[in-house]
């Protein structure tokens, strides 16, 4: 029996990833789970393990390929026959599958030519991994491979990713000290000083060109989509978060001293948001043509800012089994993997529902875009003090808005703002007795 391997897809705005190095050849026995290739994407950098055990019949694309998501790289023969035997070093490279099941493979390349002659461009004789974007930025910019290999990188086995070679880029441009001249007597020793990007990429007209990168095309296309998908509806709830922030102060030194990292705001509306799920499965749910697919467990995606480059929604598995410190501590472990490129494929899978957090940058009001399959999404406001009237009496209090994004097919007015008022009450009425 011979089992399909497909190019994960790490996130929904990854729409395709490098293969950095697989750990397999032909005709080599792999075990269910066995870490068979490390893939590379602009925001996650991963080793993808072995779907089942067996020996591995084809290798269909290079080391340095770039393969759209979904699309078949690899086939595992599970009984050990019909085992591609290969005495070189290359992976044996055949033609794409047309079963239709891969909408992306029609499109992919067809390397027959290049099995004789494998890709080498993404190592450098020094035998460092350049991923094709960066290797492509650095001739944009006219950066040498010596000034690449001068970079310390941030990504996975010290790899130079985008954000450390634009890092680098920014700061040369800024330097007010000129690079190095070459001597009089050997002007061809070393190729021109790169011109600043003022003086060649802003235009006569006061304009400068900038194409999107593939992660922000991927933004752009599942956003564009989801607008089309899902009639969207807004409804905003204001909530006292006094309570929390009291009870907050009171215990963030016991748990930074046990947890080893701070506790935020957050957990608690994953925890409130959770109860909401569970008090309202229909909020919880997907579509599938005129089905409502109920979802058993609460899965909730938290997306994290990747700088300016994007964000990524990876997932806390059965959140309603979690309490307080439990789910801080998914979320934590999860942020941290996601701004290090560790995350791995399922920790980006299965979402149900989606809390997005812009008040840590001091948004006050969002009104984000459905992330589909899901039928909602929730934003958090940030937390300000604010004069409010209590039994006639002005009080200080701390207070943010709520934001629920809704799709008006299944998510009627009624269902959303019950399900706000649902995690206002909770938050508003915390325990101020209860233990961490």
């Amino acid at each position: 029996m011979k089992v399909e391997m497909l190019m994960p897809q790490m996130g929904e705005s990854i729409a395709e990833a490098t293969i950095a190095k697989w750990r397999k050849k032909p005709g080599e026995s792999v075990q269910k789970d066995e870490v068979i290739l490390e893939i590379s994407t602009d925001k996650v950098d991963s080793e993808i393990p072995a779907p089942a055990a067996g020996v591995i019949a084809e290798l269909l694309f290079n080391e340095g390929d770039v393969v759209p998501v979904k699309t078949k790289i690899a086939v595992i023969e599970t009984n050990g026959a019909g085992a591609v035997a290969s005495s070189s070093s290359a992976p044996a490279v055949s033609a794409p599958a047309t079963n239709g099941s891969a909408p992306h493979i029609e499109a992919a390349p067809a390397p027959a030519v290049e099995v004789a002659s494998p890709k080498k461009e993404s190592k450098e004789d020094g035998g460092r991994y350049y991923s094709p974007l960066v290797k492509s930025l650095a001739e944009t910019h006219g950066v040498s491979l010596v000034e690449l290999d001068s970079l310390s990188g941030s990504g996975q086995g010290g790899r130079v990713t985008k954000e450390d070679f634009l890092k680098y880029v920014e700061s040369r441009g800024a330097k007010s000290t000129p690079a190095p001249t070459p001597a009089p007597s050997a002007p061809a020793a070393r190729p021109a000083p790169t011109p600043s990007p003022s003086s060649v990429e802003w235009g006569s007209d006061g304009t400068r060109v900038v194409m999107m990168d593939t992660m922000r095309q991927a933004i752009a296309d599942h956003m564009v989509k989801s607008k089309h998908t899902s009639p969207h509806v807004y409804s905003i709830q204001e909530v006292d978060v006094t309570n929390i922030a009291n009870w907050r102060a009171k215990h963030k030194g016991a748990f930074e001293k046990s947890e080893g990292f701070s506790l935020s705001f957050t957990p608690f509306f994953l925890e409130a948001t959770t109860k909401a799920l569970e008090a309202f499965p229909y909020v919880n749910c997907s579509l599938d043509g005129k089905k409502i697919v109920l979802k058993k467990h609460v899965n909730l995606g938290c997306a994290v800012a990747l700088g300016n480059t994007g964000l990524i929604v990876p997932v806390i598995k059965k959140a309603e089994e979690k309490n307080l410190v439990g789910i801080a501590r998914s979320l934590n472990d999860l942020a941290q993997r996601a701004r290090n490129k560790k995350l791995v494929p399922d920790d980006v899978a299965g979402g149900t529902f989606t809390v997005t957090n812009p008040g840590v940058f001091g948004t006050i009001i969002g009104t984000p875009i459905i992330n589909q399959p899901q039928v909602a999404i929730l934003c958090l406001g940030a937390i300000k003090k604010r004069p409010v009237v209590i039994d006639d009496m002005i009080a200080i209090r701390q207070i943010c808005y709520l934001t629920l994004s809704y799709d008006h097919r299944i998510v009627d007015g009624s269902l959303g703002g019950q399900f706000l008022a649902f995690i206002r009450d909770y938050l508003e009425n915390w325990d101020m007795n209860r233990s961490l």
